[in-house]
């Protein structure tokens, strides 16, 4: 084995067993335990923090430094790295980077897993229509205050309208849902949860305090997927259905509507703007159904159900 690819090696040792003594890696190694320490220096000079704690318990560990070393990276974290990259969800500001990353990542993995390489990354992917962004500075934003529990301050834009407004808010937890990013946070003074779009915030400033706020919900990504189904709108619906809430449950996604089951039956609540809309959806679920509220979408359903009787 050569010096370099002891050194390599030394750092995978470091990566997968924290903690690791200069006996241990000497004996992995197959090397005195002088050569073991000689090479985690020479990984210091490169730029990694590794710390060692002295002691018969004490080792070796990485921890963070200033700069950004290189990475070793297996085979299929490169191939998760790349997928990500070539398919992640979109963040305003970032596209470019991830394109140059990808390059350099494709230029440098060995040469007996490009063919791999290349195939994950050869995907295309339909956005349809221009797909909502986050603004990168403000997502960045986000996630430090969630990580330290720090309020911050932000304008948010209401859906209808197009004005903006100031929020001061103690965050808990950025989710991505379909592609798109929301902030789970409660606002100043109020009690509850609420769920942001990230598209729709700018201006993110850091405030640091701490907020009052009650207990953060157990599934922040259950509680997006439950704002959205049951956010602010026009219409509230629900529907019986005659099957049990298992079946409905592999046809719905729970952002679009909630399966309340009910003995060997289930309801689906959800919410909409557009009874035209929901009475599709549902000829679309092909399942035994019946409307339990509001009166209007029984009517939409047989209107939609004439017109496709008389056209086809």
């Amino acid at each position: 084995m050569t010096t370099t690819n002891r050194r390599l090696e030394t750092l995978s040792l470091l990566q997968t067993h924290p903690g690791i003594s200069a006996p241990a890696l000497a004996a992995r190694l197959g090397v005195t335990e002088r050569t073991a320490r000689r090479d985690i220096a020479q990984l210091r000079e490169l730029g990694y923090r590794i710390d060692g704690e002295a002691g018969r318990t004490g080792g070796y560990r990485l921890a963070h430094g200033r700069a950004m070393p290189p990475l070793l990276l297996d085979a299929d974290e490169v191939a998760a790295v790349a997928l990500s990259l070539r398919t992640g969800v979109g963040v305003e500001g970032l596209e470019s980077a991830a394109v140059t990353a990808l390059a350099k990542l494709t230029q440098v993995v060995p040469s007996q897993w490009q063919t791999r390489l290349t195939a994950l990354t050869d995907v295309q992917t339909y956005q349809g229509r221009s797909p909502r962004r986050a603004d990168r500075d403000v997502l960045v934003q986000l996630a430090l205050a969630c990580r330290a529990g720090e309020a911050i301050r932000f304008r948010h834009r209401r859906l209808a309208a197009g004005d903006t407004h100031a929020v001061e808010v103690q965050p808990y937890r950025l989710v991505t849902l379909r592609r798109l990013w929301y902030l789970v946070a409660c606002p100043r003074g109020e009690t509850e949860w609420k769920v942001y779009a990230a598209d729709r915030i700018s201006q993110a400033q850091p405030l640091g305090i701490h907020l009052p706020a009650p207990e953060p919900p157990d599934d922040a990504a259950q509680l997006v997927a439950r704002s959205l189904a049951h956010g602010r709108w026009r219409h509230q619906v629900r529907v019986r259905v005659h099957t049990s809430a298992d079946l409905v449950r592999e046809l719905v996604d729970p952002s679009v509507a909630a399966v309340v089951e009910d003995g060997d039956e289930c309801e689906l609540h959800f919410g909409t703007d557009d009874l035209d809309w929901a009475a599709r959806w549902l000829a679309y679920l092909n399942l035994d159904l019946d409307v339990v509220e509001p009166a209007a979408l029984s009517d939409r359903l047989r209107n939609f159900g004439r017109w496709l009787s008389e056209r086809y």
